[in-house]
């Protein structure tokens, strides 16, 4: 069973509304404000990516750092 965290449920359940975003957009989403590039908030986001791309729900799809669910993943 895979464990996650608060904030990589919330990655989740965003990515399962919409499909595409950067890593910038997934924190403002999180977080609920605008986010700067190499602020606090920016890098715990990017990190729990990195995670969950490590256990195989999400890819990297472009250059650019946009998240993709690998298939569809239960948040409950």
């Amino acid at each position: 069973m895979v464990r996650i965290s608060k904030n990589q449920k919330k990655i989740l359940e965003i990515l399962n509304i919409k499909p595409d975003m950067t890593t910038k957009e997934i924190a403002e989403m999180v977080f609920g404000k605008l986010i700067e590039y190499k602020t606090k908030e920016y890098s715990s986001i990017h990190r729990s990516l990195i995670s969950l791309e490590r256990q195989g729900l999400l890819k990297r799809v472009q250059v650019k750092l946009i998240w993709q669910l690998k298939k569809t993943v239960r948040t409950n």
